[in-house]
């Protein structure tokens, strides 16, 4: 994971605790360590408030992601590599609420970091693994579908075109975890995400590796059993194209309205196209194809406002789910930025190598973070 701009020294190592405690704030004097650019891997929770990942630790901003900072004395320990850091399972719940999960090898503790006061303090729970991949695992994902129910998807590193996955679920806010079980022969391929509607209803989206299915999977028992989710395939998918399937996003009265995100790739194009639900999940229909558009540049609000960085300079705007979009601006940053992302309807951000830009009109204009203002 790349890290833009960083004159600063990154953190200063603090000591792994395994079993739960608190890490308490800096002492007054010591104030915070300000990092000097921005993370490449942040995501704003709300019009000033966000959280970002280095490899220096764990970053809060109050200012709309101008500035970034965490106490000096309690920096959330981080692997020793980019790549591992990008993978790195985590969940911002809030403006001040984050958790992450660090992992360091076999035999070693893998250990959650959970902080409700933006990073001043942290307190640690032990994951209760059963396998020693799990110890160093590859990647993962993380999702909490209300205040006490969270789940955790663990994936290993892929041998021979195989990935073991397992899943562990708390139903008390965090405090205890449970392993609910293996899901490698459940779960194809290489997962992208996974999200859960409610304590029972949830999804694992997964990449294509030469499956000829749209690797969607849901369980509604909480995570015990899986089976494929039927989607019709789109027009687009035909021939010799393939898919990558993301987490739907759930909004509206009971979480009813959702919209799944597929990534169609023919001769090394991408495009999109959204399936919607009104229902929550329990049929889906597709809508029409978007050329030029990849899942990373692709954000949603809720399961209907949503936007889209499209080849040409182009940000495209829907409101009702990715059945029909319009053209919200046009530039150059729209070609370079790398991420997009909206905590409003009218408040967004577009980022990048040497990119931050945002806006506080829905898309229609925005401003360079990185001028002086």
């Amino acid at each position: 994971m790349r890290v833009y701009k960083i004159l600063a020294s990154l953190f200063i190592a603090g000591t792994l605790l395994i079993s739960a405690s608190t890490i308490g704030a800096a002492p007054a004097q010591s104030s915070s360590i300000t990092l000097k650019g921005y993370p490449d891997n942040f995501q704003m929770t709300g019009v000033k408030e966000g959280w970002g990942i280095t490899l220096g630790g764990m970053w809060h901003t109050a200012d709309g992601a101008l500035s970034w900072k965490h106490p000096l004395s309690n920096t959330v320990p981080m692997p020793g590599n980019a790549v591992q850091l990008g993978k790195l399972a985590h969940y911002f719940a809030g403006d001040t609420e984050a958790w992450i999960l660090s992992a360091y090898g076999p035999h070693k503790p893998t250990t959650l970091f959970h902080t409700l006061d933006k990073g001043k303090s942290w307190k640690t729970f032990r994951l209760p693994v059963k396998k020693s991949w799990e110890q160093g695992y590859a990647s993962g994902f993380m999702h909490f579908p209300d205040k006490q129910g969270g789940y955790i998807l663990l994936c290993s590193e892929p041998a021979l075109g195989m990935m073991e996955k397992s899943l562990y679920r708390t139903v008390d806010g965090g405090t205890s975890w449970s392993r609910v079980g293996d899901l490698t022969a459940s779960i194809a391929a290489y997962p992208t995400g996974i999200t859960f509607r409610d304590s029972d209803n949830g999804w694992i989206t997964s990449s294509n590796h030469g499956q000829k299915s749209i690797l969607t999977f849901r369980t509604a028992d909480g995570g015990k059993s899986w089976k494929p989710e039927k989607l019709v395939s789109p027009p687009a998918l035909s021939g010799y194209a393939y898919s990558n399937s993301y987490p739907p996003v759930f909004s509206g009265k009971d979480k009813k309205d959702g919209v799944l995100p597929l990534e169609i790739v023919l001769n090394g194009v991408k495009s999109m196209v959204f399936y919607t639900s009104n229902n929550g999940g329990e049929t889906w229909k597709h809508g029409p194809g978007i050329q030029g558009v990849e899942a990373s540049r692709t954000a949603w609000l809720n399961a209907r406002s949503g936007w889209a960085l499209q080849a040409g300079g182009k940000l495209l705007a829907t409101d009702d789910g990715g059945v029909s979009w319009k053209q919200a601006a046009k530039g150059s940053a729209f070609d370079k930025a790398t991420e997009i992302q909206f905590s409003t309807s009218r408040t967004g951000w577009i980022s990048g190598p040497e990119i931050l830009w945002s806006t506080a009109d829905g898309g229609h204009t925005w401003r360079n973070l990185l001028l002086p203002s």
